[in-house]
């Protein structure tokens, strides 16, 4: 059951317990037993008090395919070792990896937890009140500085026309304070006045104050997020706004966004890998949520029938949770096609998982989503594609397939047959210009490293750049450019080895490149993990002036917008001291959501797929710290 936890309530409690009946001191006495989490289950202990399974066999069978060495995007061992005990666990029973630990026995779980990072799990409590609760819990401030949903407005741009400081202040920009939290993957910070609110896959969602980082409230819930938030006006809430969240398990929470009650909670899909990775997009009461899904990461699970995941949006009323409309992107439904080695059946179309938050056109009635790969051989038409879907209904208006055939999946087992595709999967979201003449450009990337511009009425496509970079699995354009109508930066994760990871500006009426910068190499690992590429990943954020990206190795950094001159670069991995009592908390990589700013503070996440070991390490940047 999902908890809230207000600094009114905490105090409230706090009294109850600190005084008896008559004004006797509770008596003393050993604490009560932990109450665990809703779905922990304990394996029985053996005489010894110790868990009789030994996990590494289990491991080895399982999952060294794919984690020693590490294959695409799938973490190494060396970052699984650096996870709590509790964030294995979670992704092994409620996560994207419950498929690898199908027929398993809790024991069997629990030894490979044990295996992977030395440590047993514990069961999860109710966590008491945080160190740093704000002393008081003023309204929401509508009219206040906002960086709201993915890329701050329905265009999902990435720019923000007014920061609350210029880019010659950028050097200027210092740590004003710091927060530490559990979870290995982040939602992107959003901004509303005063208020600051951020999740991740830890399960806990926070209300902060962005000045100085205490707590207003805390939000529990089982799954976590990584899903940017959207929060918009709820007649229903007592603060008459409402924060949305999607989770892992394919939940969508709305929350009073001042106090974290939640209004409601509704299941968007069941499918048993399904998640949700892109930000939900609220536009006039409605919230529409784009659904992917991990079957690529099953390529080497025999027994799991692969597979039968469609990318899909789902359109709920945002004040009651119900579903108006769903809308797949494929109309040919997953059927059987044949058996694996290991004889179990595979189903296919599949694929096409829709990474990113959708872009809504509210002159055109109509929001774009960018979809990824197909997962079989079975041919999927609206793979690697822009698809245009009616606001209303969710009926696709148009489909711009820019690859055909790429049919990819890590592992053999249950892999394409056939050649396998180059995993050109669009992670960014859709981005609609407005060009002189009431013209208009819909422009995205992928990982290709090719950046396409496309009619938003018909879907052609009017240019594309030649290829950027080498491109790749883990290469191109990830989590997305940023654009301030005029110019598009595209961030390149492309792998030094092979390819050019840096940043390109373009000319976004034609596609003209206006300029190329690469990152810089050779620099010392300093993330806690040991595995570090200069890439450019996370999603890019763009002020007047300036662009900001942040690179797989933990370091911020921003370029002139006019010719690509570095101004100020920050590691953001060195310890810091957080504001609710965490000593020397490092960060990691940065990736997927970006930087966002507002109202002369910059936001970040630093320590992304558990680079800085078991927790996210939030960082709030202000001129010289103040």
């Amino acid at each position: 059951m999902p908890r809230h936890l207000t600094a009114a309530l905490v105090a409230a409690l706090a009294a109850l317990s600190l005084a008896a009946p008559g004004g006797a001191q509770p008596p003393a006495g050993p604490p009560p037993p932990p109450t665990p989490k809703p779905g922990f289950v304990l394996p029985p202990e053996n005489s010894a008090g110790l868990y009789p399974i030994n996990g590494e066999p289990i491991f080895k069978a399982r999952c060294a395919a794919c984690h020693e060495p590490a294959v695409d995007r799938a973490p190494n061992r060396r970052e699984l070792e650096a996870r709590s005990p509790e964030d294995v666990y979670d992704v092994l029973t409620a996560g994207r990896m419950k498929a690898m630990a199908q027929g398993m026995s809790q024991a069997e779980i629990y030894g490979v937890v044990r295996f992977i990072t030395g440590k047993s799990p514990t069961p999860q409590v109710a966590q008491g009140p945080d160190p740093n609760l704000c002393k008081t819990n003023g309204p929401l401030q509508p009219n206040g500085p906002q960086w709201n949903g993915w890329g701050r407005d329905l265009a999902n741009s990435r720019y923000q026309p007014k920061p609350g400081f210029t880019a010659a202040d950028l050097p200027r920009l210092k740590v004003k304070w710091a927060f530490a939290y559990p979870g290995t993957k982040n939602t992107e910070p959003l901004i509303f006045g005063d208020r600051l609110f951020v999740a991740s896959l830890g399960g806990k969602a926070y209300s902060l104050d962005a000045r100085t980082g205490c707590v207003h409230w805390r939000y529990d819930f089982k799954g976590g997020a990584r899903a940017s938030m959207s929060l918009g006006p709820h007649p229903k809430a007592a603060s008459r706004y409402a924060l949305y969240i999607g989770d892992d398990r394919m939940f969508v929470h709305a929350l009073d966004a001042g106090s974290g009650q939640e209004l409601w909670s509704a299941r968007v899909d069941d499918h048993r890998v399904g998640r949700i990775t892109g930000s939900p997009a609220l536009y006039k009461g409605v919230l529409y949520v784009p659904l992917s899904a991990s079957e690529e990461s099953q390529g080497n699970v025999g027994a799991y029938g692969c597979c039968t995941f469609v990318g899909t949006v789902v359109a709920l009323d945002a004040v009651t949770g119900k579903q108006l409309w769903k809308q797949a992107i494929l109309d040919d439904k997953p059927h059987p096609t044949r058996k694996n080695s290991a004889g179990t059946q595979m189903y296919g179309p599949a694929g096409g998982a829709i990474w990113s938050a959708p872009t809504i056109d509210a002159r055109r009635g109509q929001l774009y989503v960018a979809t990824g790969d197909s997962y079989t051989e079975i041919d999927h038409p609206t793979s690697d594609a822009v698809v245009a879907m009616d606001l209303l209904t969710g009926k696709i208006r148009w489909v711009n397939q820019v690859l055909a055939k790429d049919n990819f999946m890590s592992g053999t087992v249950n892999g394409p047959l056939g050649q396998r595709g180059p995993d050109y999967d669009f992670g960014s979201s859709p981005q609609l210009v407005d060009l002189p003449g009431g013209k208009a450009l819909l422009v995205t990337g992928n990982k290709s490293s090719i950046v396409y511009a496309m009619d938003p009425v018909s879907g052609k496509t009017l240019w594309a750049t030649p290829k950027l970079g080498s491109g790749g699995a883990g290469g191109g354009v990830e989590w997305g450019p940023a654009t301030d109508g005029k110019v598009l930066y595209a961030p390149l994760a492309d792998n030094p080895a092979r390819g050019r990871p840096g940043l390109a500006a373009l000319d976004a009426a034609t596609g003209k490149l206006l300029w190329q910068v690469d990152a810089p190499k050779g620099l010392p690992c300093n993330v806690p993990s040991g595995r570090c590429l200069p890439g450019y990943s996370q999603a890019a954020t763009a002020i007047p002036g300036a662009v900001i990206a942040g690179a797989l190795d933990g370091h911020l950094r921003a370029y002139a917008a006019a010719d690509g001159r570095l101004i100020w670069d920050i590691d953001t991995t060195a310890p810091i001291d957080t504001v609710n009592g965490i000593k020397a908390a490092p960060g990691g990589a940065l990736d997927m959501g970006g930087a966002t700013i507002a109202g002369g503070m910059l936001f970040v996440h630093s320590g992304y797929n558990g680079t800085a070991g078991a927790s996210n390490l939030l960082l709030a940047f202000s001129s010289d710290g103040r």
